[in-house]
C-alpha cells in the first residue's frame, strides 16, 4: 500500500510540474510595456537640481521666519531615475546663508548635504510613489557663526528639500524640465535634464 501511495504521489507531482510548464508564473512574459506620459519623460534620465531655484526657496523660507538672508549655493544634487523605477540621488552641495543682524555683525549659517540616497519611485499618472527609501548614506550638517564665533543653537531652521518616501511626489515633466513637489510640502524642486 505504501508503494502504491508513493507511486501516486510521484505521478501527481510529475503531472503538476508538466501542467505548470506553460504557466506564465514560470515563464517570463517577454513583453515590456513602454512608458508613456510623465513616466516616459521623467524615467531613464539623470536630472540635476536647479540650485538657483533652491536658493530662492530657502531664502523665502527663512524670510517667513522673520530673518532676511542672502543665500549662495555651491555643488550639485543629481537624481538618476531608471526606466525600471530605481532612483539614486547623489548630493554634494552647500547652502551658505548670510545676514547682518546688527551693524558690524555678520551671521553665517552653512548647511552641507553629502552622500547617496536610494530607493524606487513608481509613477501613477502625475504622482510618483516612492518605496524602500534609504537615505542613511546622506549626511546633512548645519553650523552657524557670528563674526567667526560659533553659534549654538543655529538661529533659524534651514529648509531641507531632499526627497524621501514619506509622501507621494507630484510631478510635471516637459522635455528637459522636471518638477517634484512632495504632497503637503511647501517647496517645488526644479530639475534640469543632465
Amino acid at each position: 500500500m505504501f508503494s502504491t501511495h508513493r507511486a501516486t504521489s510521484v505521478a501527481l507531482s510529475a503531472a503538476i510540474v508538466f501542467g505548470l510548464g506553460g504557466c506564465s508564473l514560470i515563464e517570463p512574459q517577454g513583453t515590456v510595456v513602454p512608458l508613456s506620459g510623465i513616466a516616459a519623460c521623467a524615467q531613464g534620465h539623470t536630472w540635476n537640481l536647479d540650485m538657483a531655484k533652491l536658493a530662492e526657496d530657502v531664502k523665502a523660507n527663512i524670510a517667513a521666519q522673520g530673518v532676511g538672508v542672502d543665500v549662495a549655493t555651491t555643488g550639485n544634487q543629481s537624481m538618476t531615475w531608471d526606466i525600471d523605477g530605481a532612483v539614486v540621488i547623489e548630493s554634494a552641495y552647500t547652502l551658505t546663508m548670510t545676514s547682518v543682524p546688527a551693524e558690524g555683525q555678520l551671521q553665517t549659517v552653512t548647511t552641507t548635504h553629502t552622500g547617496t540616497a536610494t530607493g524606487a519611485s513608481y509613477i501613477d499618472e502625475n504622482v510618483a510613489i516612492p518605496r524602500d527609501w534609504d537615505a542613511t548614506g546622506t549626511i546633512i550638517t548645519t553650523v552657524a557663526d557670528l563674526n567667526g564665533t560659533p553659534l549654538d543653537p543655529v538661529p533659524y531652521g534651514v529648509l531641507n528639500a531632499d526627497l524621501d518616501d514619506s509622501v507621494g511626489v507630484e510631478l510635471t515633466c516637459d522635455g528637459d524640465a522636471l518638477t517634484t513637489h512632495p504632497r503637503g510640502g511647501g517647496v517645488t524642486q526644479a530639475w534640469i535634464k543632465g
